[in-house]
This record gives C-alpha cells, structure tokens and sequence, in this order.
C-alpha cells in the first residue's frame, strides 16, 4: 500500500524496518521470535529490553550503522513504556538529525524524545493505523465515495422500503405485476469505485495478516 499518512509508523517501508528489528532482537535474545510492536504481553517484552536486551540491540545497530533500526528500536521501546538508557536517548536525537525522514513522523519522534518520561508510562505517538486510517477516510468522505458506508446503509433503507410497499401492493391487488423493465447491473468501473474498492482490499487483507501472523 505504501503509506497511509506521514506521521510514525505509517508506511510499509517503516514496518519493513520494524520486522527486521524483530528478527535480530529475537536472534540477540535467542529466541525463535520476539515481537515488539504489537506483543500479546507488552509489560513481559518490556521487561525483557530493560533487562540490557534493549541497549544490546542498540548498540548492534549502532555499529553497523543502521539508523532507522536505532530510530524504531527506541519508537518501539517508547510506545511500551521501556527505562532507555539516556545516552540511547541521546544517540537517536542526533541521528534523526540526519536521517530520512518525512517530517512529520521527525516531529512526532522530537517531541516525543523531550517529553517522554522514561518511567515505565508508554508514549503515544498518536500517530494511526492503516484500518483507523481508512475508517476515518470513509467518515470523512460522507458517503461521497460510491459504495461507502453511507451509501451502503442507504441503499439497503430503500430497498426495506421498497420490499415492504411491493408486500403492501401485493395485497390490495393480486393481479400480477408486468415484469419491470431490465436494467443494466451497476458498473464498478469509475475511479471513484475502483479507489473504494482498492482501499477496502487493502484493509481487509492487512487486517486479516496481523490476526494471523504468529506471536
């Protein structure tokens, strides 16, 4: 899909990055896996990172020069509420300096390094998943997308409305009706279809992904 905003975590290319810190984490830790940013148990995972797992994997990436990996690893340590080391901290507010980013998602981290607490208390970024995302596009949308929402629940109003006043009919007059005129099935070939259509695939199937993938 590519992005669905600009703040943090809100592109495939971050989450990319997100995957590959997981997977050397867990090789670190020597574990088959070790998922950071959706744990089933986050204070566990927490716990874990506070333990030197943190500033382990930090300082891997430090040394191969792997910026954004040092920049999410703190991301995904805030969003959890992790004790990081200072000079960590320290280390990523020069390297976001440098690195980049849209910028957006550099004032989300900036503000969040001044203000996080560094107590245990996870950090809201505020920034919105891709199916918050879309719901909150569909709502603002009001029904101006065909096929969206509102027009959905309109469409089936008037067709409750329809049934009952044919039932209505039926019922004074048994005759039978003439057969209505046929007409062409709706086309899903607009833009403006294709687009809801596209959106909606997306949202599916990456929903159906995070219910599935393995802990």
């Amino acid at each position: 899909m590519g992005a669905w905003g600009y703040g943090l975590l809100q592109s495939d290319a971050e989450l990319d990055v997100v995957d590959e810190i997981e997977v050397e984490v867990a090789r670190l830790a020597k574990k088959k896996k070790c998922r950071i940013m959706h744990p089933k148990q986050p204070a566990r995972v927490a716990s874990f990172l506070n333990d030197g797992l943190f500033h382990r994997a930090f300082q891997y990436f430090q040394e191969r020069k792997w910026n954004h990996g040092m920049i999410y690893l703190v991301v995904l340590a805030m969003r959890l509420g992790c004790v990081i080391p200072t000079e960590d901290l320290a280390d990523v507010a020069q390297t976001i300096k440098d690195t980049p980013m849209y910028k957006e998602a550099k004032g989300q981290l900036e503000l969040g390094l001044a203000t996080y607490k560094n107590n245990g208390e996870p950090m809201d970024f505020g920034s919105k998943g891709m199916i918050e995302t879309a719901n909150a596009s569909a709502s603002a949308s009001k029904g101006k997308l065909p096929g969206g929402p509102n027009d959905m629940a309109k469409a089936l109003e008037k067709m409750t409305k329809d049934q009952e006043e044919s039932k209505a009919k039926k019922a004074k007059d048994p005759k039978p009706e003439p057969e209505p005129e046929s007409k062409p099935k709706p086309s899903f070939d607009s833009p403006q279809d294709k687009e809801w259509q596209d959106r909606m695939e997306k949202v599916v199937k990456a929903w159906f992904d995070f219910q599935t993938a393995p802990e």
